[in-house]
């Protein structure tokens, strides 16, 4: 009998074991759940656009934009309204989700560079609970004529 029960407890703690893992979902990388996209407009303009999976989140608080070319720096980056969170370790924060597009204006100090090199860094969550550690990108353009 006891031989039995053992055998039942053990089928039903791998029968769970394999429902949990076939339950729960691996993170997506982080350029699948947060696809960035880079278009220099003119030799002043920067646009930035992120397509969030869904289930995904980018915090505005996180973003940082930094040049890395000589005589260029940039303006005030304009955010549009994101969503209120509450965020168990932050508080209340605000999120994008789905889609964010950013307009970053340029200022040269100096005579226009042959290019502009832009660090741009972000970070986000899953609603599942995992978080990405910041995610930095370096992005380079030709500032053609």
């Amino acid at each position: 009998m006891r031989k039995l029960l053992l055998l039942i407890l053990l089928g039903c703690i791998g029968f769970c074991s394999l429902a949990f893992a076939l339950g729960s979902d691996e993170p997506l990388p982080a350029d699948e759940a947060f696809q960035l996209a880079a278009e220099l407009r003119d030799a002043k303009t920067v646009s930035l656009s992120w397509h969030i999976a869904d289930g995904y989140y980018l915090y505005k608080q996180k973003f940082k934009f930094v040049t890395r070319t000589p005589g260029v720096d940039i303006e005030q980056v304009g955010f549009p309204a994101g969503q209120i969170k509450q965020d168990e370790v932050l508080g209340a924060v605000e999120i994008y989700r789905e889609r964010l597009e950013l307009t970053l204006p340029l200022r040269h100090s100096q005579q226009k560079p042959d290019s502009l090199a832009l660090e741009v860094t972000y970070q986000g969550c899953a609603d599942s609970g995992f978080c990405y550690m910041p995610i930095k990108k370096v992005l380079t353009f030709a500032l053609d004529d």
